[in-house]
């Protein structure tokens, strides 16, 4: 057969159904802040408008808070199964979303993805430490990288557990590619930052900083501290450790001390979700 026969014959296929699987359909719940497709085969649409219902007062609260709000309803495509959440296949502009209600005790980030879409930055501290902090205050800790423990416990682990990094140090890290306990030390340490960025300057100061930097590009940590929080970046990480020595001091946060030391991290966490 010729190749114009053979695409000829596949578009007359595609046409009459014939290539289409017949048991998969998509479904499709819209709110005001989110559009939510999904298979029918991976889940029930009862199923996703409770989790929308949920979803839609969070993403509420996340526009008040910051300020900010989407163009339109944000195109979140649920998956099943366990994965990583993402907007970046989307350039910011959708969610991948790992539906988990839960998978082994994990919910899904959508808080921590619907930051990145409204609020985002070049720098991962600025990026990825906004989006987990508002993780922590407008959704839940039972997510990605949290597991279960604040960010004032993950803090108070790593400085027991001596796997705190200096923060120059952490923004020329690799956290995609360097392996899973290192990505959890990153995300909870810049988000315990971003925290303490937003309670001593304000929460519309820190919007701006990386309202800035998108303008300006990738920089330094260095700089971004100069010139939005008139502190050179060891005084400021100074005040944010100062700030955080008689926080986050709990049995779990010394619990999670001992996994860190121990390397039984992911275990740790398994079990301390799954006996709540």
């Amino acid at each position: 057969m010729s190749l114009v026969n053979f695409r000829g014959l596949m578009r007359t296929l595609i046409f009459l159904g014939l290539l289409t699987p017949q048991a998969v359909s998509g479904g499709e719940v819209r709110g005001e802040c989110y559009e939510f497709l999904f298979q029918d085969s991976d889940f029930s649409r009862v199923q996703v408008e409770e989790f929308a219902t949920m979803a839609e007062q969070r993403c509420r609260e996340l526009v008040n808070a910051l300020g900010l709000s989407p163009q339109g309803p944000i195109r979140v495509y649920l998956k099943p199964g366990e994965g990583i959440s993402s907007t970046v296949a989307h350039r910011n502009r959708a969610i991948d979303l790992f539906f988990a209600m839960p998978i082994k005790g994990i919910e899904a980030p959508l808080v921590h993805e619907t930051t990145h879409i409204l609020l985002d930055s070049p720098h991962p501290v600025l990026r990825e430490g906004m989006a987990t902090a508002m993780e922590q205050s407008l959704g839940t800790l039972r997510t990605h990288p949290t597991y279960g423990a604040s960010l004032e416990e993950w803090m108070a682990a790593l400085r027991c557990s001596g796997r705190l990094l200096p923060m120059e140090e952490l923004e020329r890290m690799d956290w995609q590619g360097g392996g899973w306990e290192i990505n959890l030390v990153a995300y909870n340490q810049s988000g315990s930052f971003l925290s303490y960025l937003m309670e001593s300057y304000g929460l519309e100061e820190v919007i701006y900083a990386l309202k800035w930097t998108q303008k300006r590009g990738r920089m330094p940590l260095e700089r971004i501290s100069q010139a939005r929080f008139q502190l050179p970046l060891k005084e400021l990480e100074a005040l944010w450790l100062q700030s955080l020595e008689s926080r986050g001091e709990t049995a779990l946060a010394r619990e999670l001390c001992s996994a860190l030391v121990e390397g039984n991290l992911k275990n740790f966490l398994g079990k301390n979700l799954s006996s709540k």
